[in-house]
């Protein structure tokens, strides 16, 4: 038989209850996302199943139903949400109460047949109709396998889609294209290199490169390096592990013992490169760490801003002035003893503040009662949505400045003192260029809190996954006034958005 035969009624049987979720439903508009909406019931179903909770009757996932198209932000009528529920416990007329049905095709018997399932069954551990209760309703294996088929057995597994390939390719014998994989690998580790040895070429020749280029060389390359090795690490032992299963199986098989022994060649030429690359990399942080020993001064932070720099050489010398008076107006506030712009402004806002507040505290030593503390709780849902306003700007033009904000409607612009933090982030993104990867990870393991709004807001707007793999960066105008909102003066920067490559 053709291998592509071999065990085809079982996977058919398995994908059926797949492509027949919420199948021949008339809902209207929400047709398109019915198997997403059902999908999200299963999996409510299936977590209150797991931690005990009973709320799992008809009408427990009518609401079910009724949250899931809520929370994606869809409408739904009561007639709309019946029939989902209903569609979900049964196929055709409720009376009836008819499991579900789908055609398969058995290569062994060389026929059609039909596969009966159900998605959820009764659990008689928490029913008791002999007291009048109702269904309380459970996960079929048939549901439990979809869920676990979609995320869990892939997550249990640690190995990818391509070490899975490669192990078929080697069960089959099709040796060569195992070695593609590993072909794979050698240029990416080769590529690395390459960078790596132009770094340290750059640091031999100018050690200020360290400052000047130090994100985007090592903190936009250190999650490439640390997978390559992972994925090597990983990727070896799978293959190895296989490759002497083959070997036992087909002792007296001289070719395939012949393409095995190529194989593991190639798998041994692989691991020196690896081993090459990992010693450069410690070479050059070495060599990096020796640099900032013996030269602290090199390494210092410099300013965001230089007078000589930003204003002289990029201004003055390249563009001349037309009235001396503007040289005036930008070298007086550098001599005069009330200075109200310093270039570069120091990032402290509550040093910017225009009016002095005088807070004047009267202190009963006899009635003193003893201060208790309270954490604050920072309210994120209002850090979020005053930022999405940014971001909104920044998926339309590209860039956003803060005066920008300052010309929204009032009530958009209270949002941003609602809680502190909305400011204080407009500050952070100004320290370092920031290379988004948020989508894929869990919020807790995320320490920068430029990621953690990027985090939040993608979950809580799904436009802004457009963001994934951008750079944000910061722009300085040098000839711009210091923006005045709200009482406050602001450096005028703005934030920028490059497209990843």
């Amino acid at each position: 038989m053709n291998e592509s035969w071999e065990g085809f009624a079982q996977r058919m049987k398995r994908l059926n209850p797949l492509f027949e979720l919420g199948k021949g439903m008339e809902i209207g508009e929400l047709k398109p996302y019915i198997q997403t909406i059902l999908m999200h019931v299963l999996l409510t179903i299936f977590y209150r199943e797991l931690n005990d909770d009973d709320n799992r009757k008809k009408s427990d996932i009518m609401f079910m139903v009724e949250d899931s198209i809520r929370q994606m932000k869809l409408m739904g009528d009561q007639k709309q949400i019946e029939r989902i529920t209903t569609g979900l416990l049964h196929q055709g007329k409720e009376e009836f109460s008819k499991p579900f049905e789908a055609l398969y095709y058995n290569e062994v018997r060389h026929s059609w047949e039909t596969q009966t399932f159900r998605y959820v069954t009764m659990d008689e551990q928490y029913t008791n109709l002999e007291l009048g209760g109702s269904i309380v309703y459970k996960l079929t294996d048939v549901a439990q396998e979809m869920i676990f088929m979609s995320r869990e057995i892939a997550e249990e597994f640690s190995i990818t889609i391509e070490q899975l390939y490669s192990m078929q390719l080697i069960k089959n014998g099709n040796f060569k294209k195992a070695t593609r994989n590993l072909d794979h690998l050698i240029s990416r580790v080769n590529r690395l290199m390459t960078n790596e040895y132009a770094f340290q070429k750059e640091m031999i020749n100018n050690p200020k490169i360290l400052v000047i280029e130090q994100e985007r060389q090592r903190e936009d390359n250190r999650g490439e390096i640390e997978q390559q090795f992972e994925e090597e690490k990983s990727h070896f032992r799978t293959i190895s592990s296989m490759i002497e299963k083959v070997r036992r199986t087909d002792e007296e098989d001289g070719f395939v013992q012949t393409e095995l022994m190529l194989l593991q060649e190639k798998i041994e030429h692989t691991r020196q490169i690896h081993d090459r690359f990992a010693k450069l990399v410690i070479q050059n942080i070495s060599y990096e760490m020796k640099l900032k020993a013996e030269n602290p001064s090199l390494f210092w932070e410099n300013s965001l801003v230089s007078f000589r720099e930003q204003i002289y050489e990029n201004w003055f010398m390249k563009e001349g002035v037309r009235n001396f008076s503007v040289v005036e107006r930008i070298i007086a506030p550098l001599f005069s003893p009330k200075n109200d712009f310093i270039l570069p402004l120091d990032w402290i806002w509550g040093e910017q503040d225009l009016i002095e507040k005088q807070i004047v505290e009267e202190v009963n030593e006899e009635n003193e009662e003893e201060e208790v503390m309270e954490r604050r709780i920072t309210d994120w849902s209002s850090v979020v949505n005053a930022w999405s306003y940014v971001f909104e700007h920044l998926q339309q033009f590209g860039e956003f400045s803060l005066a920008t904000l300052a010309e929204l409607p009032l009530d958009v612009q209270d949002q941003w003192f609602e809680e502190s933090e909305t400011l204080d982030l407009w500050m952070m993104f100004d320290k370092k260029p920031l290379s988004v990867q948020v989508a894929n990870r869990k919020e807790e393991a995320l320490s920068d809190e430029r990621e953690r709004l990027l985090h939040k807001l993608m979950n809580e707007y799904p436009q802004f996954q457009s963001f994934e793999g951008t750079k944000i960066y910061t722009e300085f105008d040098h000839r711009a006034d210091p923006i005045i909102w709200n009482r406050t003066k602001i450096t005028p920067f703005k934030i920028c958005v490059q497209e990843g490559k």
